[in-house]
Parts: structure tokens; C-alpha cells; sequence
């Protein structure tokens, strides 16, 4: 057959409603999109969990040990690189800093209840989630309670016993199960100097890895008569010491349900194709190639299964972009995107597999078995 041939008796077999496309094309669009925003809900739900992990500053890890800590080598542990189990490389410890204690501070307004005050070396400020605009203003930080405890905003000057301190940043700390320690605080921004030594380390890690954790065993140095550091412990174990997210999205029930897709696909082109063998039959018989009838009906299965699949990947990204915004939105559908692709192939496989089994001597049989 010819190709004008071929494309002119594909589109009258479309238009005439011969290949039956608009039944098989919205099945196919209910299935894919049914499976793929299926995939997508258990996907959100692991982000939530791990923004939930984020916020709540359960990947933050502090090792303790008075005048211990070498606060050189806890900067450096954001150089650290691993390994994922996919072969990427990655750092595993996002953010680091060190903290020491050096006594209380009373403000003007509350004599009555002196503050806590802490030095920081400036990599702490990427632990507490303090931007990189509010680190250039000199000036203390304070947590988002003690600010609301004193109707303070960023920017304000504070009267202390010490002089008026500017107040550079506030950092988000909620009253859940974290450690409090740095609520009612005046934390000041130090520069790393080589000859001193501090009490803390805290360093971000997520998503949790037991090795990483282990990396901050190595900014304790042993001084002699005084206890050893000790071990690492989250800022937050409400949610628990590891969620695993990474392995519970790999081994997610939802990934399995994916293959529906492509398997529906199959079966639908299959059926579809098959409810038309006295026609195949019939051109088989007339001496029509073979070859022409499969080149036909490859463009009339593509004509439902293209659009059908294009529907689902659109409602998949308009779903995730209704729920988690643009980003995440691409993100989510090009996990979806090796499914739905995946169902253009095997729908050709199933016509073409029903192609292969009709010969022209079945013909008689067909039509006389015809319902």
C-alpha cells in the first residue's frame, strides 16, 4: 500500500468511528490518570513528611562537650561528600556550626528574668534557617518566641545590660518538642577563631544517614580530666531518629501500580483491534499486505492512545501544580512520564499482536461465529 493509501484509509476508519477511538481513548485517559495521581498523592505525602522532618528541625544533630568542639573542623563538615545508592554524588551534611555558652544577659524591659547568651560561629546560621540577606546586617538573633515575647521584629534594637544590641535576625523555633534551649537566647554572631575551642557542634542532615551522624564525632578533641564529648542527639525526636523517606519512595506500593497503565494500553489495542478481525480478515482475503494493514492501523491506535495519554499528563501536572506549585509539579509528572510513555508502545504491541494472529483463511469462520 501506499502512503497516501494508508493515511487516507486511517483517518476515514477514525472519522467513521470504525476504530471505535473515543471509547478507547477516554478508557485509556480514566486508567492512566486514575494510577499516575494515584502515584502522585503517595509522592506528596513522603514530601510532606519530609517537610514536616525539615521544619520541625529533626535533621538538625548536635554532638556536646564543653570547650570540646573544634569549631574549624565542624565548619567543614558541609565539604563532605557521599554517595546516594543511585551513584550520585551528594553532601550529606547541608549545613554546619558551632555554639558555646558565655553566660546570661538581662534585657531592659525584663530585669526580672535574665536571658541565656550564646556565641555562634557563622555557619550556624544556615543550620537555624537565617537567610543569606539577614547574615550581612552585624547584630544577635533571636528565636521567632522570644520575638513574639517581646513584640520585637527584625531590625529593632534591644536594651540590654550589656548595651543596646540590633537585632539582625529572627529564626523560626516553635514550642514542640525541640530543644529549648535557644527560645529564651541571645545568640551573637562570632567569626571562627583557630584558638578557641566551643561547646557544640549542630549540623543539618536529611535526608538521615547514620555515617554522616558519625562525622561529628570528629570535631571533639579530648582534654585531658574533663568528660568526653558526647554522643550526637537530634534537636527533635518527636517524629522519631530516622524516616527513611528515600527507601519508602523507592519500595512505595503506588510504583507497582504504574505498570497498569502500559498493561491497559495493551489490552484495550488488543481488544479493540481484535473486535474488527472479519474486517482484517476480509482485506487479508482481498490480498491486501499485511504489512499495509499494520502500518494502518498503527496510525489509528496512535490517533486514541496519543491524546489519552497527553490528557493524563496534563491533569497529572495540573494536579500537582494545584497542590505543591510549578516545580514540584514537573518534578512529580516526569515521574510519571516512563508509565504513560511506555503505554504508546505496548498499545502498538496489542494491535499489532491481534494483526499477527488473524489470516485470511479464518474469514468464513469469523463471520459465521459473528454475534
Amino acid at each position: 500500500m501506499k502512503p497516501t493509501a494508508i493515511l487516507s484509509e486511517a483517518w476515514r476508519n477514525i472519522a467513521t468511528g470504525t476504530t471505535r477511538a473515543l471509547a478507547c481513548a477516554a478508557i485509556l485517559t480514566l486508567i492512566a490518570t486514575g494510577t499516575a495521581v494515584l502515584d502522585l498523592t503517595g509522592i506528596l505525602s513522603l514530601q510532606h513528611e519530609s517537610r514536616q522532618w525539615a521544619t520541625s528541625a529533626a535533621d538538625i544533630h548536635i554532638i556536646s562537650g564543653s570547650k570540646q568542639i573544634d569549631s574549624n573542623t565542624c565548619a567543614s563538615l558541609t565539604r563532605t561528600t557521599g554517595t546516594t545508592t543511585d551513584g550520585n554524588r551528594t553532601n550529606p551534611i547541608q549545613a554546619a556550626g558551632a555554639l558555646k555558652n558565655s553566660g546570661e544577659i538581662t534585657l531592659t524591659a525584663m530585669p526580672a528574668a535574665p536571658l541565656d547568651e550564646w556565641q555562634a560561629t557563622p555557619g550556624l546560621a544556615d543550620v537555624l534557617g537565617i537567610g543569606a540577606t539577614q547574615q550581612t546586617h552585624p547584630g544577635v538573633w533571636i528565636s521567632s518566641q522570644l520575638a513574639d515575647t517581646l513584640h520585637a521584629h527584625e531590625g529593632d534594637d534591644l536594651p540590654t545590660d550589656q548595651g543596646v544590641m540590633h537585632i539582625s535576625a529572627v529564626f523560626p523555633w516553635t514550642d514542640d518538642s525541640r530543644d529549648q534551649r535557644l527560645v529564651y537566647a541571645i545568640i551573637t554572631p562570632t567569626p571562627i577563631n583557630a584558638g578557641q575551642q566551643w561547646d557544640e557542634c549542630w549540623a543539618v542532615i536529611n535526608p538521615a544517614n547514620p555515617d554522616a551522624e558519625d562525622l561529628l564525632n570528629t570535631t571533639a578533641t579530648a582534654i585531658p580530666g574533663a568528660a568526653p564529648a558526647t554522643q550526637t542527639k537530634q534537636a527533635n525526636t518527636m517524629l522519631g531518629t530516622n524516616p527513611d523517606l528515600h527507601n519508602r519512595y523507592r519500595q512505595r506500593s503506588t510504583r507497582i501500580m504504574l505498570a497498569i497503565t502500559p498493561i491497559a494500553a495493551f489490552a484495550i489495542a488488543l481488544a479493540a483491534t481484535r473486535a474488527r478481525r472479519i474486517e482484517i480478515a476480509d482485506d487479508l482475503h482481498m490480498g491486501l499486505p499485511r504489512r499495509g494493514i499494520l502500518a494502518t492501523n498503527a496510525l489509528e491506535t496512535l490517533a486514541w492512545t496519543l491524546p489519552a495519554i497527553l490528557a493524563a499528563t496534563t491533569i497529572t501536572y495540573a494536579t500537582g501544580r494545584w497542590t505543591s506549585g510549578h516545580a514540584n509539579a514537573l518534578t512529580l509528572t516526569t515521574i510519571q512520564l516512563p508509565a504513560l510513555a511506555a503505554a504508546l508502545i505496548t498499545a502498538q504491541i496489542g494491535a499489532a499482536t491481534a494483526i499477527t494472529a488473524i489470516h485470511d483463511n479464518q474469514l468464513f469462520a469469523f463471520f459465521k461465529n459473528r454475534q
